[in-house]
């Protein structure tokens, strides 16, 4: 049930509130502005709407500083506020920002609705608020995961950007290496802008980038499976970037555009000389993203530190991982790098009663060859979660997919094949 903060020193129009609004709302009553304060901050993260009657006694300074302190002590919070005084009052606290403001006396219709349009808007901003700090701790767990210094990867950018346009970006990873966690890592952390990310198909060249607001950043991957045509019109997109001069002044928008591509895409150049033309227009400015078995050295912490996130994601019973499991993690080849490790991990969360997970539990989930040193192809590795994912849950394909990051239809097609 919601909560409302209503302050007013009638009486009987708190009955009528109290009347009106008891049965959809939690309410808290306030007669003066001392107990407006009190109680705004006791229950600040619990308001969903405040009503207030500015004219109310207990109050040392002007109104409008009251309003506005309790305006930013939570924005989220939308504040209704009522008056019998001249309607310029209106405009001054709707200025200040405000969801509302109505004369007195009241049209009860309209109080209602206002009150519940109110309701509706700060569950609305409550989850943005929400979505952002996701949003925000992903950043923060790649940052650590991915080992990026973000004064560095900002200085390395902006010695390539220029005032009028931002240079592009070629990303190279391995599957499984998150190349998008550190395209959104430039977009939140560096440039401040929308992302946005694009699987790279025949259509992309309806999508490449005249319709990009201005100043946001554009993701694409999958780069080596596009068509010549779309490739064509991805090298005219980069001339526009790079050369604006030759197009009679028609510039694009400055937005940031990340390519990523496999470590080794210059083998597919002899085959598609359109990619290699591609990739030699984004090589200026090229990140690399090591797979797992390339860092031997820090892979310690990093399986600890996705054992920490997934731990609390599933709040599961394992509390540690034995060194002897870690050294036989920090061994493996990583075939699937990042998504791999987590797959086990969970499989190990999801399936372990005991507070330490040791070898014994990998061997259970038919990892008894994990140190092994023959490098599997990736369809074979694919097909391998898949039957562990179908054993650990008990053959139930929905949880499976959910359990792989993949659609059920997309698991489906796989068993089949």
């Amino acid at each position: 049930m919601t909560t409302l903060l209503i302050a007013d020193d009638e009486q009987a129009f708190l009955d009528l509130m109290v009347r009106l609004l008891q049965k959809e709302h939690n309410l808290l009553i306030a007669r003066n502005w001392n107990e407006v304060l009190e109680k705004f901050e006791a229950n600040l993260w619990r308001l969903n709407a405040t009503i207030l009657d500015v004219n109310m006694p207990g109050l040392s300074v002007d109104p409008f500083a009251m309003v506005e302190k309790l305006l930013k002590s939570n924005p989220t919070v939308p504040m209704v506020v009522m008056s019998g005084e001249d309607i310029v009052l209106k405009h001054d606290f709707l200025k200040m920002g405000i969801f509302q403001y109505l004369s007195k006396p009241l049209d009860m219709m309209d109080f209602k609705v206002t009150i519940e349009s109110a309701v509706k808007y700060n569950l609305v901003l409550r989850q943005l608020e929400n979505f952002k700090k996701q949003e925000r701790d992903e950043v923060k767990y790649y940052l650590s995961l991915l080992n990026v210094q973000v004064e560095e990867l900002a200085e390395t950018i902006a010695s390539h950007d220029v005032r009028e346009r931002k240079a592009p970006i070629l990303i190279r990873a391995e599957p499984g290496s998150r190349p998008e966690m550190l395209a959104c890592i430039i977009s939140q952390e560096i440039d401040g802008k929308l992302f946005f990310k694009k699987v790279c198909t025949p259509t992309l060249k309806n999508v490449i980038p005249y319709n990009v607001q201005h100043g946001d950043v554009l993701f694409l991957e999958g780069l080596d499976h596009l068509g010549q045509e779309e490739l064509v019109a991805l090298q005219d997109v980069l001339d526009r970037l790079l050369q604006p001069e030759q197009f009679n002044g028609q510039h694009l928008p400055p937005f940031r555009l990340i390519v990523s591509v496999p470590h080794q895409v210059e083998r597919l150049f002899g085959s598609n000389p359109a990619l290699a033309q591609v990739c030699e227009r984004l090589n200026k400015l090229e990140f690399r993203i090591d797979p797992l078995r390339l860092r031997k050295h820090e892979l310690s912490e990093i399986i600890t530190l996705v054992f920490e996130r997934q731990k609390k994601k599933r709040y599961a019973a394992p509390e540690s991982i034995s060194e002897d499991l870690l050294n036989l993690m920090v061994e493996y080849n990583w075939p699937l790098n990042y998504d791999e490790l987590e797959i086990i991990i969970d499989s190990l969360l999801l399936t372990c009663p005991d507070r330490t997970l040791l070898p014994k539990h990998l061997h259970q989930l038919d990892f008894s060859d994990i140190a092994n040193s023959r490098y599997p192809t990736l369809d074979d590795m694919v097909e391998e979660h898949i039957k562990k994912a179908l054993r650990v849950t008990m053959g139930n394909k929905s949880k499976a997919a959910k359990m792989l990051g993949i659609t059920p239809k997309t698991l489906y097609a796989r068993i089949r094949n």
